[in-house]
């Protein structure tokens, strides 16, 4: 049912009050109620991964650096790397997040990246985030049991990696 504006003319001061006024009220509130409700329940935010990743080797990459099992449906949105310095390094820094359906050994894990986000640290400026990603579009859409994986596919050359954030988010 529609939200129903009530004619000025039918709440004049001195008239009765009539229970079809009351109606319009309350079926005007459980519409906004309903309204409400529904919002709160959609567009909610899925935090897959995000920390600050404090690297203290020069590995060249690394699979299987974190997991994630959906218990929920969600589309993801946003991946994004954050540097906060360089260190004199060359190179990039690319991340890679696969998707399986069936369990954490599989062999089926999947990108759900056409083009993984990365930041190359010869041209970054500090505190710089990748922006370069491009999701498969038959990928992102998770449903519960899905498995998530985190890899490094590309690490910076010339030194120890400082600190950087990994950011991958979804939404319901």
């Amino acid at each position: 049912m529609p939200f129903i504006t009530i004619d000025p003319l039918t709440i004049q001061v001195g008239d009765p009050l009539r229970r079809e006024l009351f109606t319009v009220i309350k079926d005007d509130l459980d519409f906004l109620n309903t309204e409400v409700n529904g919002l709160s329940l959609g567009a909610k935010k899925v935090e897959i991964f995000k920390y600050l990743l404090l690297n203290g080797s020069n590995f060249s990459t690394a699979t299987g650096l974190d997991y994630y099992q959906s218990i929920d449906t969600f589309t993801i949105t946003s991946a994004v790397i954050r540097i906060f310095e360089l260190n004199s390094l060359g190179g990039s820094l690319q991340i890679d997040v696969k998707r399986s359906t069936t369990n954490m050994d599989s062999p089926s894990f999947t990108s759900i990246f056409t083009t993984k986000p990365s930041v190359n640290f010869t041209t970054a400026v500090a505190y710089e985030s990748s922006t370069n990603q491009v999701f498969d579009a038959g990928q992102i859409s998770i449903v519960p049991g899905d498995i998530l994986r985190l890899d490094i596919t590309g690490m910076p050359t010339g030194g120890v990696m400082p600190k950087v954030q990994l950011i991958i988010y979804g939404e319901s």
